[in-house]
């Protein structure tokens, strides 16, 4: 399969350079002096010629009163663009994508492979996986990831990003969500939002890859925080603080442009992506002061951020998997 799969993308790799860059390279790689990052680690992809550099980016959180540590692996937006022949129609779509994220030449699943390695070798309770670990719900995509997950040995949680369902024009569409979306069942539960319940915490995913909030995530939110335990939450869009910091609305205007009312493009809130009714009571009682929620863990922007959602909840943003980022997270 891998040779029928790279056999597509020779092609393309023989016309760009070896330090062929992703979409957005190294100028998205902001804010980084907010974080303590721990030095850049070699991991070596079995089958080929060439070693892959990982950015692990170390944060410990506090949080009052769990018994015991917990220690996640973090990552989103790898990207991995991979297609055969079950997918023809796409492949040189899939080839042009698949280019445009090799990030100094090296393939995204090859980045992808070395940090599920990285994980294994922490010895992690969880791995998150925040959306857009696929750039579009391609057969030979779908299954490298899932043999790669399978691989992991500890439990995972996959959340949809906006790019993970789409198929050429079918994006957001009816038959995205109809036809493609459920190619991806295998490696997650059938509902927008995943959950894993333990003793003294709950990490709890929400699709929000239109940048809303489904009401059966804010139904099944509910019941989560009305058991008193602190939650992890994870989303694929950023959401904008409460606190009136705008550095991450900022910088994703200058990173990824504004829009035409001079808004963040790329982040959930009244400075960006503006919420519907069901989004608003959702970050609303994800914000509130009595809220359960200590962390949350999101994509989407392809660089590394840090805040604080109001003055108890941080929030991480991790940069972009085909570039080899990731956020290794001890809780405590």
């Amino acid at each position: 399969m891998k040779n029928k799969v790279f056999l597509a993308l020779a092609l393309t790799i023989l016309l760009i350079s070896a330090t062929a860059c992703g979409q957005n390279g190294s100028d998205v790689q902001a804010n980084a002096e907010n974080a303590s990052k721990d030095t850049v680690t070699t991991e070596t992809v079995e089958n080929t010629e060439y070693s892959i550099p990982l950015n692990i980016y170390q944060e410990v959180i506090d949080i009052e009163g769990i018994e015991t540590e917990h220690k996640i692996i973090f990552l989103a937006d790898s990207h991995i663009s991979m297609c055969d022949d079950r997918d023809s129609e796409l492949i040189e779509k899939a080839t042009q994508r698949a280019s445009s994220f090799a990030a100094d030449g090296i393939w995204a699943q090859d980045r992808f492979d070395a940090i599920i390695r990285k994980a294994n070798e922490t010895d992690c309770e969880m791995v998150i996986l925040g959306g857009d670990i696929i750039d579009s719900a391609m057969y030979a995509s779908i299954e490298h990831v899932k043999e790669q997950l399978d691989s992991l040995s500890s439990s995972y949680l996959l959340t949809m990003g906006n790019h993970d369902f789409e198929y050429g024009t079918e994006y957001f569409s009816p038959v995205a969500y109809e036809q493609y979306l459920p190619r991806l069942d295998e490696m997650r539960d059938d509902t927008p939002y995943q959950i894993r319940e333990y003793d003294d915490i709950i990490y709890f995913t929400a699709d929000d890859n239109n940048s809303q909030i489904d009401q059966s995530i804010l139904d099944a939110y509910k019941v989560e925080a009305a058991k008193g335990k602190p939650i992890v939450l994870n989303v694929h869009v950023p959401i904008e603080p409460v606190t009136g910091d705008m550095s991450l609305v900022d910088k994703c205007k200058e990173v990824w442009g504004p829009s035409a009312d001079d808004k963040s493009r790329v982040t959930m809130g009244i400075n960006g992506c503006y919420p519907n009714q069901v989004t608003r009571e959702f970050i609303n009682l994800v914000t509130a002061q009595d809220s359960p929620v200590v962390l949350v863990l999101a994509g989407h922007i392809h660089f590394y951020h840090k805040d604080m959602l109001n003055d108890k909840i941080v929030q991480i943003v991790t940069g972009a998997a085909f570039e080899g980022e990731a956020v290794e997270i001890t809780l405590k």
